[in-house]
């Protein structure tokens, strides 16, 4: 569905307009003057512009055509002239001279969905186009990336008795695949190759579903603004074929001003085993930051991930700050345990940067390989080892010298592995694949599991030994729905990382009474994710209900059914726009509009002032009942919560 601006003046046409739109699902923003529609435009992120071609006041339709056509992010954007008769062909050529694409009478709406329909299709096609030509875009600039760095490897050849040619090409050859995908995950577009490595019904299918259990979506996921490389696992081969090998880079697509953000990521998987032997022997490595940036670096991390980053003001995370700043200092290993989504690798990192190592942290996806390749990768090998294995390679244990190795979810790492993590932990020692002499390494193991670790040693995914010395330090991070209190926190963090272009934002009280009353499946993940959503959705500094993900709108409707309404938030002074503000107050029965609120016409005029009296009745009521008060004031228990703290009411 699209988002439509109706720059209409007359009020029963402009009612009709909207009404019949949003009946057909879209998004309908209303202006009454030419002047006003240029300015609601000029925000952006529109689909469709409805002109009245006889404005009552001011410039005209045609005139209004015309300046939408001026603006760059409005110039694909399809305008349809609405016009009462038009009288002969020096009209249609005036409309058609201005840059509209159609006409449509006014009074015969019969027409309005076949033409808003047609239109929608040409902005979506010409969408489509762009994306494609960015697309290119990035693809040459690769090409070019590449060449550059075959000629830095011809020089570093020079004098080699390998065969620069073919080694130059192994380690910047061209992708095997090629998919786009958009925020969600879901496949967009694709190339030949991917086709052939993953079949040939593509478009609209999830990338996990492609990939499963490799960890890949998760990977593609957080590349959100920065390019990211380096990311390998093994593609399981169906009819017969062998698994194969392969490695994902993802570049993010920046849109332009005035376009739907939809989130898409170009991912690029070639294969690993090629750019790892040209590698093995090249003994290429990819450049880190100049030594010189290293301290500030590490010190902006170390106030990032620092143990009090993790927000939260509720008991359970209390309780995992103090266990995080206890356990961060010491060497022995620790056991994360958490749902899906709750932030165990965020944790890892704190347990990290809160202490004074100086080495790496190193995190390790380990149902991503297989187990002879998750083996090379955790502890090297020499030379020989593997027919892959063509020169002496360093495991993640030796990258992580001095520092954390995080090994997340642990229980799909095979049984013989952990075994050799219980040999480690008990002489800090490792030996590389193919080799009999052990080596020293200083490193501070961290893994994780999900909320089922004390099944997992008899459901034999863990090695009951290692379950012993994990379990001795343990823990345990909570999921959402079991720290509403912390929504609000939460979600006012995302709002400042995700909402800058906004101003100042915030949620309105029935946006974030909707957020506190969710049940969170997805926990802080799900929340980062809606949040930063709503912030693409958003035009103005308040975060409506409207602008969140459709599953909280369907809760919004849900509650609203059962009587459960929402506290109204306090009207502030709001510039600019068409919207007018509109006192309302909240009865048992729904919002009432206007009017004095029985009993307190002599009372002190200050919301505030109101809003502590009711909060002190109600815990009077319920003799101090926190949750019958929150139920008898029709909030949240995190609302009520808050609400307290701020009034200092114990």
């Amino acid at each position: 569905m699209g988002r439509i601006l109706v720059i209409e003046d007359e009020p029963g046409t402009q009612l009709l307009l909207q009404s019949r739109l949003h009946d057909l699902g879209h998004e309908v923003v209303t202006a009454p003057t030419g002047a006003m529609g240029v300015m609601e435009a000029r925000g952006g992120g529109f689909d469709l512009f409805l002109v009245d071609v006889m404005l009552g006041s001011g410039i005209d339709g045609y005139e209004v055509c015309r300046r939408l056509k001026a603006m760059p992010h409005c110039h694909g954007v399809p305008v349809v002239l609405v016009s009462g008769v038009v009288k002969n062909r020096d009209e249609l050529h005036r409309g058609y001279e201005a840059g509209c694409e159609s006409f449509l009478i006014k009074g015969d709406i019969t027409l309005l969905e076949d033409v808003v329909r047609a239109m929608l299709r040409i902005k979506s096609l010409q969408d489509d186009l762009g994306m494609q030509n960015r697309l290119l875009d990035e693809h040459n600039r690769r090409l070019q990336e590449e060449r550059a760095r075959g000629a830095e490897l011809e020089d570093a050849l020079r004098g080699g008795g390998s065969n620069p040619e073919m080694l130059k090409e192994l380690v910047s050859s061209k992708a095997e695949a090629l998919l786009v995908v958009d925020g969600d995950g879901v496949v967009a577009l694709v190339d030949r190759g991917a086709r052939e490595m993953f079949g040939k019904e593509l478009e609209g299918r999830q990338l996990g579903a492609l990939a499963v259990g490799t960890g890949l979506e998760a990977y593609v996921r957080d590349a959100r603004t920065e390019p990211r490389e380096g990311f390998r696992f093994d593609l399981a081969g169906g009819n017969g074929r062998e698994t194969r090998k392969l490695t994902a880079s993802i570049l993010p697509l920046m849109v332009r001003a005035g376009h739907a953000d939809r989130g898409y990521k170009v991912v690029l998987l070639s294969d690993s085993t090629k750019r790892q032997v040209a590698a093995d022997v090249l003994r290429v490595q990819e450049k880190g930051a100049p030594r010189r940036e290293l301290g500030p670096l590490i010190e902006a991390a170390r106030f990032a991930f620092h143990p009090s980053s993790l927000l939260g003001i509720s008991p359970p995370m209390s309780e995992l700050r103090r266990t995080v700043m206890d356990t961060a200092g010491t060497d022995v290993p620790c056991l994360i345990v958490g749902e899906e989504g709750t932030g165990k690798q965020r944790v890892a990192r704190a347990l990290h940067f809160g202490s004074a190592r100086s080495g790496h942290f190193v995190p390790v996806q380990c149902g991503a390989l297989s187990p002879e390749e998750l083996e090379v990768e955790l502890f090297g090998a020499i030379k020989g080892a593997t027919p892959e294995v063509v020169a002496d390679r360093p495991g993640l244990f030796h990258h992580a010298e001095g520092g954390t190795l995080f090994l997340d979810d642990l229980g799909r790492m095979p049984l013989s592995l952990q075994k050799r993590l219980i040999q480690f932990i008990e002489t800090g020692e490792i030996q590389r694949v193919g080799s009999k002499k052990p080596e020293k390494v200083g490193v501070r193991m961290v893994c994780s599991l999900g909320q089922d670790f004390d099944r997992a040693a008899d459901d034999g995914r863990v090695q009951p030994e290692l379950h012993n010395i994990l379990s001795r330090h343990l823990l345990r991070v909570p999921s959402l729905r079991d720290r509403l209190m912390d929504v609000p926190m939460l979600a006012q963090h995302f709002l400042a990382r995700f909402g800058a272009t906004l101003g100042q934002p915030e949620f309105s009280d029935e946006a974030m009474w909707v957020l506190e009353n969710y049940d969170w499946p997805g926990n802080v993940r799900e929340l980062k994710s809606y949040i930063e959503r709503a912030c693409g959705a958003a035009t103005d500094p308040i975060i409506e209900v409207d602008h969140l993900p459709q599953p909280l709108r369907d809760l919004h409707l849900r509650l609203k059914d059962q009587n459960l309404i929402a506290p109204a938030r306090r009207l502030e002074e709001r510039i600019g726009g068409t919207h007018v503000a509109t006192p309302m107050r909240y009865g048992g029965g729904g919002p009432v509009v206007g009017g004095p609120v029985d009993g307190i016409e002599d009372d002190e005029v200050s919301l505030e002032a109101y809003e502590k009296k009711a909060l002190l009745r109600a815990l009077d009521i319920t003799e101090g009942d926190k949750l019958a008060a929150a139920r008898k004031l029709g909030i949240g228990k995190s609302t009520l919560y808050r609400k307290l703290k701020r009034y200092d009411i114990r």
